[in-house]
């Protein structure tokens, strides 16, 4: 049993204030939220849904007195009462009410985890797959690896490469991650951006030949060709993918930057 949990047994006051949905009174476990939330429900449910509970209700329990009223076990949890219910929903097959932000829905997957409630997991990676959650694929990201999803941990992965890692906003997600699966997406970054710099150095964008020849003229009147403008477009846009790589500044930055406006007038002066 987890030191993070606390078994008491204690006479249930007729005063006590329980959850509406989780007040039965032919239960015989209460679970108490850290915010003071309390849960009725049967031990059998509990047992057949988690291993963990599964394991604490072998531990021998004094035998219960002939005398006095009747002994209800209560089971203090460290979860708050929001995300303890959500879990509870889940083991006793009840509607799940919407669930569409990661800040909730991360605590239910940590505390099916910890109280090893397999039900409750694939239940939550099911509401993964949903838009609400690919718009954060680095938190998705960490969440499949930390559970080796490998789909969704591989669709998440793609899905980040429009995003910039070193955004102040991805560290708390990044810092979940283990060792490799940090250096698998950061390599999955990097090649993209090596991907993107191979691909201006060919047709229809002047080559690394093409730029490294510094006696290049022009076919029809014979001046040398200045590939400057285009060198330091080049650099922009490798620079800019790195720090916007979803490309989108790069198609205004087409239009707008100095430097791409001179690529696009350059001509031929016999023209």
């Amino acid at each position: 049993m987890q030191s993070e949990s606390l078994v008491v047994s204690t006479h249930e006051s007729q005063n006590a204030s329980f959850h509406p949905m989780f007040s039965f009174e032919e239960a015989d476990i209460v679970l108490s939220s850290s915010d003071g939330v309390l849960f009725r429900v049967p031990s059998v449910t509990l047992k057949m849904a988690s291993t963990w509970f599964r394991s604490m209700f072998t531990i021998p329990q004094p035998p219960p007195t002939s005398t006095g009223p009747q002994v209800t076990e209560r089971i203090a949890l460290t979860e708050d009462g929001t995300t303890l219910e959500y879990l509870l929903r889940m083991v006793c097959g009840l509607e799940i009410p919407t669930l569409n932000a990661w800040d909730s829905i991360e605590p239910i997957l940590y505390a099916a985890e910890k109280y090893e409630m397999a039900g409750p997991q694939s239940i939550v990676r099911a509401l993964l797959h949903t838009p609400t959650f690919f718009e954060s694929p680095i938190r998705l990201y960490a969440a499949a690896c930390r559970y080796n999803w490998e789909n969704e941990a591989a669709l998440a992965s793609t899905l980040s490469l429009s995003m910039n890692l070193h955004d102040p906003t991805h560290r708390p997600a990044l810092l979940k991650l283990k060792t490799p699966a940090l250096l698998a997406l950061q390599d999955l970054h990097y090649a993209r951006i090596i991907g993107f710099r191979e691909r201006l150095s060919r047709s229809p964008f002047l080559s690394d030949v093409h730029l490294a020849d510094p006696a290049a003229r022009c076919a029809r009147c014979g001046d040398m060709i200045d590939y400057s403008a285009w060198k330091e477009l080049r650099h922009i846009m490798e620079r800019e993918i790195e720090r916007s790589p979803k490309g989108d500044t790069i198609y205004s930055g087409l239009e707008d930057w100095s430097q791409a406006k001179a690529c696009w007038t350059a001509k031929c002066r016999r023209q």
